[in-house]
């Protein structure tokens, strides 16, 4: 692939490693099956989830349906725990990567994420890699769904960011571990790569750096 002058990487399983499973297990472990299943049965009817991530709830308002969903009630520290439960950790040696990156290219990041997860991940980035700047030091621009209000796989969200960021689209490629995602991207002219979990990520972003 040659010819583009600008990368979005998505977040999670693209540059942070994530264990999606991890906050279902926590919860499973905390109520029992039954009841973890009436509370997801309610906090799926309500869109609770979709609205967190797209900034339509806010974060107190998140922890509460979670709370009040659940028999017996999660205290807000238990809520905390197993939503943040999913991180795993983000390479070191991306970093670096990332920096000879922007050397060369326009560097972004686009993700579905939510306000207490971002808050993690800025936190995590001081306490384990001392970097309180991690979004201006290693992008040109930060996409959270939560706060473009947006979120992916829905086209507008690749429209604002070539929009926002004054990007053509044949000059872009988007990196995203879910196909869905990668196909949405493709449909407004975006060159796509799916990041499958057998694949190098860093060898990858050595191969953009060798172009």
């Amino acid at each position: 692939m040659s010819g583009f002058q600008n990368i979005i990487f998505d977040f999670g399983n693209v540059l942070f490693h994530l264990d999606l499973g991890a906050t279902e297990r926590r919860l499973r472990h905390l109520l029992g099956d039954d009841q973890f299943e009436a509370a997801r049965a309610k906090l799926i009817a309500a869109d609770v989830f979709n609205r967190y991530e797209t900034g339509v709830l806010s974060t107190e308002a998140f922890i509460a349906f979670l709370r009040n969903a659940t028999e017996p009630t999660l205290t807000e520290a238990e809520v905390l725990d197993a939503w943040n439960a999913i991180f795993i950790e983000m390479p070191a040696e991306y970093f670096g990567l990332l920096e000879r990156l922007r050397e060369r290219y326009r560097v972004f990041l686009l993700s579905n994420i939510n306000d207490l997860h971002a808050r993690w991940i800025d936190q995590y980035m001081v306490e384990r890699h001392q970097r309180s700047n991690f979004r201006q030091r290693y992008f040109d621009a930060v996409y959270y769904s939560h706060e473009v209000g947006l979120r992916k796989p829905d086209e507008r969200i690749y429209s604002y960011v070539l929009q926002d960021a004054g990007l053509r689209p044949e000059e872009t490629v988007f990196i995203d571990d879910l196909e869905v995602n990668v196909r949405a991207a493709e449909s407004v002219g975006i060159r796509g790569i799916v990041k499958t979990p057998d694949m190098d990520m860093a060898q990858l972003m050595r191969t953009f750096l060798a172009h």
